[in-house]
């Protein structure tokens, strides 16, 4: 049996990363007594506005949906949207280093360097090095899916994303996520987009019949100290 996971930190790039790729799980960790905290790195939407006219601060949005998932602490760094490729690499690992450092977590969800998003694989990369042995409490690294995102890298050329974890959820666990999402307002699409409620649910609904249970999140599993 691997020593239970009391401290959980959640690294991404975007608000509603943590949310697509592992609200569920998040909901149920949280219920079970795990001290969460998000540490999300871009505050804005600002790829989607070219011209820097309406540009959305997200911040609220990710504190709302942090609290329908039971997210206790919650850290919105001010990188630009989809610009962390400006930034150099070392800063954005400093970022993850300081906050392993000061949270503690024995484990750590992150996004998956199968991403097409480059910020992800930037937050991926940074995670892993703010979490490698010996210099942190880190025990457990997982990385999960994010739709629009992981499911269109390998078509790109890049390793495609390969499960080898999967945490049944319960449907509150799964209604959770969906409200979460709802925080993120226009962040939701319409069906048959992989970002829709029933995109959501449908992607829940074949992770889960992969092993057998009625709904699931999957993920790949980097380390596991036992």
């Amino acid at each position: 049996m691997h020593r239970q996971t009391t401290r959980l930190l959640v690294a991404v790039a975007h608000g509603d990363d943590e949310t697509l790729g592992a609200g569920g799980t998040l909901a149920m960790l949280a219920d079970e007594g795990v001290v969460i905290k998000l540490a999300v790195l871009t505050s804005d939407d600002g790829s989607r506005c070219p011209t820097g006219v309406g540009v959305t601060d997200r911040t609220s949005s990710i504190e709302k949906a942090a609290k329908i998932l039971g997210i206790e602490e919650v850290t919105v760094h001010n990188f630009g949207d989809n610009r962390l490729d400006t930034v150099p690499q070392l800063e954005i690992n400093r970022v993850f280093e300081r906050e392993v450092r000061e949270f503690r977590p024995d484990m750590v969800f992150t996004t998956s360097m199968s991403d097409l998003n480059h910020d992800h694989q930037l937050v991926s990369r940074a995670a892993r090095i703010a979490s490698r042995p010996g210099r942190s409490s880190v025990r457990e690294i997982r990385c999960f899916e994010v739709r629009s995102a992981t499911d269109c890298g390998e078509a790109s050329g890049l390793p495609s994303f390969r499960p080898n974890c999967w945490q049944p959820l319960a449907e509150r666990h799964l209604e959770a996520k969906l409200e979460a999402l709802r925080a993120y307002g226009s962040e939701v699409e319409s069906w048959p987009n992989s970002r829709s409620e029933r995109g959501v649910r449908a992607l829940a609904e074949y992770r889960g019949s992969q092993v057998a249970t009625e709904f699931a999140e999957a993920f790949e599993l980097v380390r596991l100290v036992l």
